[in-house]
């Protein structure tokens, strides 16, 4: 469903002069319904790698391939289905929510940049999947708690009925307790909505919990 061939990102350190190699020729493929895992240490390029295949940040060089089409060639018009059928998960979740408005507000951005039915019953089933209550929507960021903002995130998501989710330590900003019902509950919405994941964490044992596989990243490649 989703393969990088050959993807190379460079960045430019103005303080240093230097120019440095964050992703050298990765490659990785994800089937349709597929969990995957993505490990390594802090730096070594794994939340780039996911900012490039979800075309966030531009390649140097390969190719994304997503459902045979090259999203590398596209324009950000083009990119519209694709945005909406991979999205996003992150370590900090409250940063997608503007804090100016009610979470009400924040939840039906989505459907209304893709056009898509906005409905009390569609929220509130959103919301049910991830077992919050809709009182939440008429509250502000700052009012919830971490890991509701974290659920209300994964809510959003939900929304686009994406085939892929890609997550960038999606657990790792919270309390242990709050840790472990999130990767319950991610674990669950994969299995009912037959979604592929690419996971990414520091943690083994969240790899080993969440992934059919997994991938190690050390100095910008993938082994």
């Amino acid at each position: 469903m989703l393969e990088a061939v050959e993807v190379s990102k460079k960045y430019w350190d103005r303080s240093s002069g230097r120019q440095y190699d964050v992703l050298q020729s990765c490659s990785l493929q994800i089937a349709a319904g597929e969990a995957v895992g993505m490990m390594g240490p802090s730096g070594c390029g794994k939340s780039t790698l996911a900012r490039v295949l979800l075309r966030l940040l531009p390649t140097d060089s390969g190719r994304i391939i997503f459902q045979t089409q090259d999203v590398t060639q596209l324009s950000q018009k083009q990119l519209k289905p694709f945005r909406q059928q991979v999205q996003f998960i992150s370590q900090r979740p409250e940063s997608f929510f503007d804090p100016l408005l009610k979470l009400g507000a924040s939840l039906r951005e989505p459907l209304q940049i893709f056009d898509l039915p906005d409905s009390s019953e569609i929220i509130e089933a959103a919301l049910a999947t991830v077992k919050l209550s809709p009182a939440l929507l008429d509250r502000y960021p700052h009012q919830v708690s971490g890991g509701e903002v974290q659920r209300l995130s994964i809510a959003r998501a939900l929304l686009l009925k994406p085939k892929l989710l890609i997550l960038d330590e999606p657990t790792s900003m919270l309390d242990i307790s709050v840790q472990a019902q999130i990767l319950q509950l991610l674990k669950n919405i994969r299995r009912q909505e037959q979604m592929a994941f690419l996971f990414i964490s520091h943690d083994k044992a969240v790899i080993n919990y969440m992934c059919d596989r997994q991938l190690y990243m050390q100095e910008g490649r993938i082994t």
